[in-house]
């Protein structure tokens, strides 16, 4: 397995390129990277959206705790991947809880109050493609022993 590592370019037409790419994965892994002792948790998320601005916005549930006791802004990190595709994203920027049922609503496709909307404002992007060799190159060592065994049977 060979990875190639690219950083975010800074031209348009790339990050349009980007944002369809996070949006053909559509599924991530939510962390905050704050050193408050209140945390949100890590979440795997499945709908995302991209508004123009190019900001990540999905649905968590809501925590426990009221949400005025989070940070207002927090460093947050979302992983992309999809089983079978051959690349994955690292996305880094800050996140912001946006507690309004009409956001909400819009992302969820209904107003529950068990839901809240994050938005995650986009600092970097990793994209790491992922090559596989040959099936042949790959496991040398069975296809020797087989060809050993056939030599013998």
């Amino acid at each position: 397995m060979i990875t190639k590592f690219f950083t975010q370019p800074d031209t348009l037409e790339s990050t349009s390129e980007f944002k369809q790419q996070i949006l053909a994965l559509g599924s991530a892994l939510f962390f905050t990277e704050n050193e408050s002792l209140l945390k949100l948790p890590v979440h795997v998320i499945n709908n995302v959206q991209m508004d123009d601005d190019n900001q990540i916005w999905f649905i968590i549930q809501r925590p426990t705790q009221a949400l005025t006791e989070f940070d207002a802004t927090l460093p947050a990190k979302l992983e992309f991947f999809k089983k079978g595709m051959p690349y994955h994203i690292k996305v880094t920027g800050t996140a912001f809880i946006v507690d309004s049922t009409t956001k909400v609503e819009a992302l969820a496709g209904s107003n529950s109050k068990e839901l809240v909307a994050i938005c995650v404002k986009i600092r970097t992007i990793d994209y790491f493609e992922t090559v596989t060799k040959p099936a042949q190159n790959r496991n040398w060592l069975q296809q020797s022993k087989q060809q050993l065994s056939s030599l013998f049977s």
